[in-house]
């Protein structure tokens, strides 16, 4: 491990054998540029590699001090990779180059610690400390690879393994510890591997960055998770301690009685996060604490609901068998750009009547690789252009080669590897989307407003839909599209469709996503 987290920064003498004077040098970051003081913070990892074996104790102390020092910077680097749709390649070096060195160093002395407790019992605690700031700085460094939909180092599940094995031999999994002197809340380091094996159990490539991010607030403020002894088998995901390969979800068949697998889940934490995510849907409050009012609450609940149906006991998703297939793809994206291209192919011609204030240039189709198909699902590379807006539930339109038929579609999953570009699962949601403009019917208690003969005279209000399933063929129940401002439920609609007028009723929300709502309706008479 030592090797994969060597790096030289050519660092200045840093005051790493003085606790006391590396406090204060270290406490003046506060208010420098996060990606200046993250570079700095390495060569201080560097420097630390220095501190002689015979104090670990000391260099675990000024570890301790460069993961609080850092700590602000990191999120502040998180928060601007959520908010900016590029990630800056640059940035992101320097954000896991120090996350990664800070892992690999803590978790190192960690290590060293709980082994040299065998025969120094003081150094127990120091030791259990040291693993858990190990473990949480691992987790950070995995959840730096699921933003860009990276799979986590296998050097790193190694390790977090042999970190959590050595203070289950030292008798210390279950310690309560805090990890810094400001921390008011324990942790153990069982339940700091938990949290970093929950986070990689929520299946973050089917999810998007911001809601990896609420998943992983939701993680550290849970914990109550359970990890079973060995050769108990009762919990939905597992992981083999001996080996480098991410935990996964439990095989059906029982295991071999001999085995060294883990099984662990979600536990009481199940419970509360179901309790938590019903009264935030009835109170229309964050789910998360404090630290969650930079993500907005809709976001919040889809992230949660999320993790309630991938942590259950049973898989919601079984990937369908693929076969390799070629070809080329065109491919739209935005709600609004998909709503323009389905007018136009069904029309063969742009409508005047379509074009309203505010609508852009339509967009060209980008060009991606078939990679394969199966199901409702096909697979494709990704351009590295399209790096820059692609995510999980993005809407696209697609266009199979030599076909007119714009499909309805929706990126349920992604996978980069370093070096190379991004593979996407794109889920068909509709062979026959239907682009529509609704007129909202006029209410009894709007009346006064505007009269149903004005509004059906002037087109008040006119709503852009995409029309998913009429739910004639039964398959799927009736459900549509709109723009976010335009979702009301309940409310009536009247559509045009084939010349003839016919009157629609939304129903319930199924999902809300950046530039989109969709829900199920109902065909109703005109009331």
């Amino acid at each position: 491990m030592s090797d994969w987290t060597r790096k030289d920064h050519g660092h200045p003498e840093l005051p790493v054998d003085n606790p006391v004077e590396a406090a204060q040098r270290l406490a003046g970051m506060r208010d420098f540029d996060p990606l200046t003081v993250l570079n700095e913070l390495s060569a201080w990892l560097d420097a630390v590699k220095d501190i002689p074996g015979d104090v670990e104790k000391d260099r675990g102390e000024i570890l301790s001090l460069i993961q609080e020092a850092g700590g602000a910077h990191v999120s502040a680097l998180l928060a601007q990779f959520l908010a900016q749709p590029k990630f800056n390649q640059e940035d992101w070096n320097t954000l896991n180059d120090y996350v990664r060195g800070l892992a690999g160093a803590l978790c190192a002395s960690a290590r060293i610690l709980l082994k040299q407790s065998a025969t120094t019992p003081s150094l127990q605690l120091p030791g259990a400390v040291g693993a858990a700031r190990g473990l949480h700085a691992s987790r950070i460094l995995a959840k730096v690879h699921f933003l860009r939909y990276l799979s986590v180092p296998p050097k790193l599940w190694q390790l977090a393994y042999a970190v959590h094995g050595d203070a289950e031999k030292a008798g210390c999994a279950t310690t309560p510890v805090h990890m810094h002197a400001a921390h008011k809340t324990s942790t153990t380091v069982a339940q700091e591997l938990l949290r970093m094996l929950m986070l990689q159990s929520s299946s973050p490539e089917m999810m998007r960055p911001e809601h990896i991010e609420v998943a992983d607030r939701v993680i550290e403020q849970l914990g109550d998770f359970t990890l079973r002894p060995r050769g108990v088998a009762d919990n939905p995901f597992c992981f083999d301690p001996a080996s480098d390969t991410p935990p996964h979800r439990a095989p059906g068949e029982p295991p071999d009685p001999n085995t060294e697998i883990r099984y662990f889940g979600a536990g009481i934490g199940y419970d509360t996060l179901d309790r938590l995510y019903h009264q935030s849907v009835a109170t229309k409050t964050p789910v998360i604490k404090a630290s969650g009012k930079d993500i907005p609450h809709h976001v919040q609940i889809s992230a949660i609901k999320h993790l309630l149906v991938f942590w259950g006991l049973a898989s919601p998703y079984s990937p369908p068998a693929r076969t390799p297939a070629t070809g080329n793809l065109q491919v739209i994206h935005g709600y609004g750009q998909i709503w323009q291209h389905l007018s136009h192919v069904r029309s063969g011609a742009t409508e005047l009547a379509l074009v309203e204030d505010g609508d852009g240039a339509a967009q060209a189709p980008e060009t991606w690789a078939q990679h394969d198909a199966g199901g409702n699902e096909l697979g494709a590379e990704i351009p590295q252009r399209s790096g820059d807006w692609a995510r999980c539930g993005e809407l696209v339109g697609v266009t199979m080669p030599g076909s007119n038929e714009c499909w309805l579609g929706m990126i349920r999953s992604m996978h980069a590897e370093p070096g190379r570009g991004l593979h996407a699962n794109i889920f068909v949601l509709s062979h026959q989307p239907q682009a529509v403009q609704l007129r909202p019917v006029i209410a009894k208690d709007e009346a006064n407003i505007v009269s149903e003969n004005a509004a059906r005279q002037f087109a008040f209000k006119s709503v852009r839909a995409i029309i998913v399933s009429d739910g004639a063929a039964g398959a799927q129940k009736a459900n549509f599209m709109l723009p976010p401002d335009s979702w009301e439920e309940g409310r009536g609609y009247e559509a045009t469709i084939g010349g003839a007028a016919r009157f629609l009723r939304s129903l319930q929300l199924l999902r809300h996503g950046d530039d989109y709502m969709r829900a199920t309706f109902e065909w109703v008479q005109e009331t």
